[in-house]
Parts: structure tokens; sequence; C-alpha cells
């Protein structure tokens, strides 16, 4: 068994051989208290972001694709919903996608750290200002969505078409 801490991981899909970076848990992570769930938390970030910037630099892709995970994306925050509006006309290399996760998912993981003093003791992965945890939100979804196209392009370089 691999030895982590987080619950974010890297692995290799049996059916396709692929490695993927996987889903980001929908729950807290386990803590004794607010602060330490929401310490966690940005540490998961952190592992997702790095996990699939690695992948994706490792794909070495060099022709540009459509950023296919953003097509019906649709974020809270507008500054936010404009950069997905971009993302879905512009194509990417592997390269180019893995260092949008790397900015975006550094943007996001800065976001929630920098707000711990706003957080709501029994929801510690909110906060009490509306408008940036909109923007906390926004960052988690664009950020997620990205990984999940790292990860199909990784499952397309294991498994070319037929």
């Amino acid at each position: 068994m691999p030895l982590k801490l987080s619950r974010v991981y890297r692995f290799v899909d049996p059916t396709t051989g692929a490695p993927q970076i996987s889903d980001f848990p929908d729950s807290n992570p386990a803590g004794e208290t607010p602060l330490e769930v929401r310490m966690k938390h940005f540490t998961e970030i952190e592992n997702l972001t790095f996990l699939a910037y690695v992948l994706a630099h490792e794909l070495g892709g060099t022709s540009a694709k459509p950023i296919r995970t953003v097509t019906d994306l649709q974020v809270p925050d507008q500054e936010f919903q404009n950069f997905v509006n971009q993302a879905k006309t512009a194509p990417v290399t592997d390269e180019e996608l893995g260092d949008a996760v790397l900015d975006l998912g550094i943007n996001w993981e800065h976001f929630v750290a920098s707000n711990d003093n706003l957080l709501l003791p029994d929801h510690p992965l909110k906060i009490s200002d509306v408008l940036m945890q909109e923007k906390i939100d926004s960052l988690d979804l664009i950020t997620e969505a990205l990984v999940r196209e790292v990860n199909l392009r990784s499952i397309e370089k294991a498994v070319p078409p037929s």
C-alpha cells in the first residue's frame, strides 16, 4: 500500500493503463478542529494541482487542443466565468494545460488559506464573506475541470485511437 496522508493521489487506471489523478473529495478531511480540517483541505488542493501539473507535462503533447471539460462550465464569480469563457475557445498544449492547472490551483489554495480567520466553525471549508466564497468555489470548479482534461488526455495517450 502506498504511503499517503492526502485523499488526493496519482494512480494507474487498470482498464486503460493511463496515469490518472484522483477526483477531488467532496467531503471534509478528518480533523480535530475546524482549522485543522481547513489546513488539510488546502493541502489536498496543492496535491491535486501539483500532481496534475506533473502529469500534464509528462504527456508532452505539442499540438494545441480544446479543453473539453469547460464546454458547459458555469461558475459563480464573473471574473472567473470570463476566464472559463476564454478557455472554451483557447486550444492549449498539454504543457500549457498543466501550467494553467498550476496557476489556478495555487490561486485556489491561496484564496482558501488567506481566509482562515473567516472560516465558519460548523463548515470549515466555507467562509463568511459570500463574494470571496464565490471566488473560491469558482477556482475549485475550474481547477477540477482542468484536471479532468489532463486525465482525459492521459487516457487518450495510453489508448491510441483504433
